[in-house]
């Protein structure tokens, strides 16, 4: 059963109206690290944007997502589409049971963990980590460099909300992804650094599957 987060007045079509657009130079890259014929699932998919945009080369996509505005946002999208190969789930990236372990090639996160309470974020990582060999996350690079377009980010973190804006602050003082990934066994691969140097895409795999 789905563990359903705060709703946040932006889910839907306004985040799809003006967020996803900022987010276009991050579902390139992550299109690029993404071999075709591979299947993928993605966390905290919002409102299905990196999902759709693999929908021509992945033979099988999978999107989780623990707002109910933003997941029927999505589903209508999917369904509007007639798309076979996709499909979204209503539930919370900690626990996915229905899936076997290695389920996937690829585990995606795109902007999804620092808006995370700090206590969720590991728990996710582990099983992404437990339904896929390969993770590649996009979020902020910690720490981040002194611009105006990082200045501007914080900025746009206030006023998504206190709650919003707490998790962002627990996330970039915890030392951001390299921190989350230094405690768990995964090796980093591959890190790209974009928009100014404020995000960075990680490429990391388990340890083992090396």
């Amino acid at each position: 059963m789905a563990q359903k987060r705060q709703e946040n007045f932006y889910d839907g079509w306004l985040y799809h109206l003006f967020v996803d657009p900022a987010l276009r130079k991050a579902r390139k890259l992550v299109r690029r690290q993404v071999k075709s014929k591979s299947s993928l699932i993605d966390i905290g998919c919002g409102t299905g944007e990196l999902v759709l945009s693999l929908s021509d080369s992945c033979t099988e996509l999978v999107g989780v997502e623990a707002s109910h505005r933003m997941w029927a946002y999505a589903h209508e999208r999917v369904r509007d589409l007639g798309l076979r190969n996709v499909r979204f789930i209503f539930a919370s990236g900690e626990k996915l049971a229905d899936f076997p372990s290695a389920s996937f090639d690829y585990a995606t996160a795109c902007m999804v963990l620092h808006e995370m309470e700090a206590g969720h974020r590991l728990p996710v990582l582990r099983e992404m980590q437990r339904l896929a060999h390969t993770l590649i996350l996009v979020d902020y690079r910690v720490p981040p460099p002194v611009n105006f377009v990082a200045t501007t980010c914080r900025f746009i973190e206030r006023l998504a909300g206190s709650h919003h804006y707490q998790n962002y602050l627990s996330f970039t003082e915890s030392g951001g992804l390299m921190a989350l990934l230094g405690r768990l066994n995964l090796a980093v691969k591959r890190e790209v650094l974009f928009f100014n140097r404020c995000l960075h895409l990680v490429e990391a795999k388990s340890i083992a599957a090396n």
